[in-house]
């Protein structure tokens, strides 16, 4: 039989049309939001690069209507509405089937969907992580126990769904492990996994964390405020030792750290030592009225953006770093105690 180059073409086209027809499915989303609301909530693709709106659902007196939707594969999504009346519904992995939105959606954030495999694999997990989180937040376990505990719940997780965006997920909440062990979690995701926006971004916090690690000089920044320009080198690599508290007013964690700060400051403050406040992710505005509110006595620098922060791969405050007097980074992540050890320990041996 003789088969010309056109036929040729249009034989693989029409297969890779069949096969990218047999890629796709169907999924549903049903169920109550758990509050009054009625109007359009908005279902954006967090998978995507460009975190754009896919398609929309109507929701009435807090009940979501039929709503059917197509995809090509599993996607990370948020359901949202816009406007004056803010609802977010967190960690939807959108999938074939139907999935039920939980209507205690509101108090068990990012566990809220169920119903098909991976919104009810993460609820397990999810679950679990926040048992964790609390044992640590309320002193029962230490953040080391803490962090045994969560590397033991998500490895068969990551072994599980290395294919797919819910290993992806659980990675993503696994910031608080030691950098090394991060990368093997990384290293458990397939390729096309780890080429996603979530664990590129990881990827790179990791980088910018090893190339400010304890031992290497600091990196400068400089940050306009007020008409004037800030650098973070006009206090660090002058001769001091520089504190630098990374922080936030909305940060409950953060103001709990101030006192000892400013203990720091009044103890070391004639003995070479410049505590820093750096403001992060924040109008400058909500910063100062924090900063008077505490009767802070020691210089800030406001209105850190996440790109400066993404320097030193900071994604969650407090995050206090001790400079040497030439700028080498003695410390990273000092908090409560061991802040006032670090620097009896310096000055003390410098008597």
């Amino acid at each position: 039989m003789n088969v010309n180059k056109q036929t040729i073409i249009t034989l693989l086209l029409t297969l890779v049309a069949i096969a990218g027809r047999a890629q796709a499915f169907q999924y549903r989303i049903v169920g109550n939001i758990g509050m009054e609301f009625t109007g359009w909530l908005y279902l954006m693709n967090q998978s995507d690069k460009d975190y754009s709106d896919v398609d929309s659902l109507w929701v009435e007196d807090g009940v979501i209507r039929t709503f059917e939707g197509n995809a090509q594969e599993p996607f990370l999504a948020l359901l949202h509405s816009k406007g004056e009346d803010l609802v977010q519904f967190p960690c939807l992995f959108v999938e074939e089937g139907t999935i039920k939105l939980r209507p205690a959606a509101m108090t068990t954030r990012g566990a809220a969907f169920m119903g098909t495999p991976l919104n009810d694999d993460w609820a397990h997990f999810y679950t679990q992580f926040n048992k964790i989180q609390d044992a640590s937040d309320e002193g029962r376990i230490t953040q080391t126990e803490a962090n045994q505990e969560l590397d033991s719940l998500a490895a068969p997780f990551v072994r599980n769904h290395g294919n797919d965006v819910l290993g992806t997920v659980v990675v993503s909440f696994l910031e608080d492990l030691d950098n090394e062990r991060l990368m093997d979690y990384i290293k458990m995701l397939s390729p096309k996994q780890q080429s996603n926006p979530i664990i590129h971004d990881m990827r790179q916090t990791i980088l910018a964390v090893q190339q400010t690690s304890e031992g290497t000089m600091f990196k400068d920044f400089a940050v306009e405020y007020n008409g004037n320009t800030t650098h973070l080198s006009d206090f660090v690599g002058r001769g001091k030792y520089v504190l630098a508290d990374f922080w936030a007013s909305w940060c409950g964690p953060c103001l709990r750290e101030i006192p000892n700060l400013i203990a720091a400051y009044n103890k070391y403050k004639d003995c070479s030592l410049q505590v820093l406040g750096i403001a992060v992710w924040e109008e400058p505005d909500e910063s100062l009225k924090a900063i008077a509110d505490k009767n802070i006595p020691y210089p800030q620098i406001l209105g850190i953006s996440e790109k400066t922060t993404g320097i030193y791969g900071i994604n969650a405050v407090p995050h206090i770093i001790l400079f040497a007097p030439e700028g080498t980074i003695l410390a990273r992540g000092l908090r409560g105690e061991e802040i006032d050890k670090r620097l009896e320990g310096i000055f003390h041996n410098n008597k």
